[in-house]
């Protein structure tokens, strides 16, 4: 058996090359761990993600149904008070029940519609009122300016490397692979079975854009009649460039995920997930009972103007 071959096996058994000498090589053996890790994190955060959201589908949104069914009711009750108050407390009731439909508008209670449409001009009103700072103003002028630049920069870097490798790249280091270890170029019949099933694997990889294993798998077979100078200093700066643009990417995925709405039930524990979800159905529960009571006692006209008062 060749010599590249068995460094080829031994990368499958441990994960690490037998020999890491100049600076490149180790930048690439680095960059592939990280990239490695950061596709199991992902791979675990979207799992957790999935679970969180069943979990979530199950039992968290049949309460808030509940809930936004009952706080449409009461808006009805509040809507039955509108032009027996006084002129402030008119606005401040407009003022609620528009905000307030127009959340539960976007959760698909489409028979408040109405509502909507009656007391909007209230949003409009004050969407106007608001003040927009001249052009002398500075928005950012707590902010630091180092760090506004800086921050600036990241992100036009990221601007133009975060696209994920396309098929294009993919199939350039394909067919580096194939012109080395295609078996139908192989006379040696043992030599033959031995590329086929390396072949397999070459192609397993590009089949599925998996440009870590295709990077992997060509570092690693590396014949021993290619000279350093003529393949590993410009492939392993490229391959570099590569590697950094997957790892730039699957961050962002990663940060995408631990910043949505499910990633807060439990941030990746799924202990934590399970005692998050019983608390918040709880608060919507009490959040529930809270919105029956005030249908009650929103009945009284005193009651409206105290709950005004308040808001």
């Amino acid at each position: 058996m060749s010599n590249h071959i068995t460094r080829y096996e031994g990368l499958i058994a441990s994960q690490t090359f037998d020999k890491v000498t100049s600076k490149l090589q180790k930048q690439f053996v680095q960059n592939l761990k990280r990239l490695e890790a950061l596709k199991v994190e992902v791979a675990e955060a979207k799992a957790f993600e999935r679970a969180v959201e069943v979990q979530v589908a199950k039992d968290i949104a049949p309460l808030h149904r509940k809930y936004n069914q009952r706080l449409g009711d009461m808006l009805l009750i509040l809507d039955s008070h509108y032009g027996r108050l006084t002129e402030e407390e008119n606005y401040k009731l407009g003022f609620y029940i528009a905000t307030m439909v127009s959340q539960l508008l976007a959760s698909g209670l489409q028979h408040l519609q109405p509502l909507y449409e009656k007391y909007q001009e209230y949003l409009m009103s004050d969407s106007q009122e608001v003040d927009i700072p001249s052009e002398e103003e500075d928005d950012d002028e707590d902010i630091p300016e180092e760090w506004n630049e800086q921050d600036n920069r990241i992100f036009e870097q990221v601007e133009e490397t975060l696209p994920p490798i396309t098929n294009k790249t993919a199939r350039s280091i394909y067919m580096e692979l194939v012109k080395e270890f295609h078996p139908d170029l192989e006379s040696d019949e043992e030599e033959k079975l031995r590329k086929t099933q390396l072949m397999h694997l070459i192609t397993e990889a590009y089949s599925k854009n998996d440009l870590y294993e295709l990077l992997k798998l060509r570092m690693t077979l590396i014949t021993e009649q290619e000279k350093p100078q003529t393949f590993i200093e410009p492939q392993l700066k490229r391959y570099n460039k590569i590697l950094i643009k997957q790892i730039l990417f699957l961050e962002k995925e990663l940060k995408d995920i631990q910043t949505g709405a499910y990633w807060q039930f439990g941030k990746g524990n799924y202990k934590t997930m399970d005692i998050s979800i019983i608390t918040e159905m709880n608060s919507i529960k009490k959040a529930t009972k809270q919105l029956e009571f005030h249908k009650q006692v929103l009945k009284s006209k005193e009651y409206v103007v105290q709950f005004l008062s308040n808001y």
